[in-house]
């Protein structure tokens, strides 16, 4: 059976337009033009953001600053020997991986040793690793440095001697290029002779006003009453 098109309009409501009357029931919408900012109102509105950023970037240093005094305390160093079973190990980016494979191979054996951040780097002289590659022509050394709040400046340096304390070689790298994603690298003319030697790192920090730690390989003996033993977690590039 066919239907007529008037028998299909008669089952559908048609819209129809509105009258005057219903149209002066209708608030009209008030439409306020957007207002384009001027060059300078841009600029000062760029300068008081900068500053609200300095403000909570000096903030956070000083946070961070108040931990690593925390961190200090003779009693927080002791419960730490006993009580802090963290190992990050499991936690690492995968851009660290080779760091991983390189402290597995050129360690030994990393029975009861547990990946933690090292003493604030401000704290210290510098920290010193000693290295057993038995490879040659080193020429590039990766490490996970461990920043509290974002820095702006400062460098963290290692420089490399024997096992007489000879200086060979140094490198620098800028803080700022510290990443969660990734190692940051030194690099530095190949050592050949780096098969032969044992080699000594002291890492150190300069131009900062934050604490800076690195992750490190890390083994208390006799229970935690015992010698504290340290190994690089570092990664190795040869020529």
């Amino acid at each position: 059976m066919s239907l007529s098109p008037l028998s299909v309009a008669s089952n559908f409501m048609v819209a129809q337009p509105p009258t005057d009357e219903q149209q002066l029931n209708v608030p009209a919408l008030e439409q306020s033009p957007t207002r384009v900012l001027s060059v300078e109102e841009m600029q000062s509105r760029i300068q008081e953001l900068e500053q609200e950023l300095d403000l909570v970037r000096m903030k956070g240093k000083l946070l961070s600053q108040e931990v690593d005094l925390f961190r200090q305390r003779r009693i927080v160093y002791w419960s730490d020997r006993f009580r802090n079973t963290f190992d990050a190990w499991n936690l690492m980016n995968p851009g660290f991986q080779q760091l991983k494979d390189d402290s597995a191979l050129f360690n030994g054996n990393l029975k009861g040793f547990r990946l933690q951040p090292s003493l604030s780097l401000l704290r210290v002289a510098f920290q010193t690793y000693r290295l057993d590659l038995k490879k040659p022509n080193l020429t590039s050394i990766l490490l996970a440095p461990v920043v509290d709040v974002p820095l702006t400046s400062g460098e963290l340096v290692i420089r490399i001697f024997d096992a007489t304390d000879k200086f060979i070689t140094s490198s620098v790298a800028s803080i700022v290029d510290v990443r969660d994603d990734k190692p940051l690298q030194f690099n530095f003319s190949p050592i050949e002779n780096s098969d032969k030697i044992p080699l000594i790192i002291r890492v150190h920090v300069q131009g900062v006003d934050a604490p800076v730690r690195i992750f490190e390989l890390r083994k208390y003996g006799l229970g935690g009453f015992g010698r504290q033993y340290n190994l690089p977690f570092a990664g190795y590039i040869f020529d």
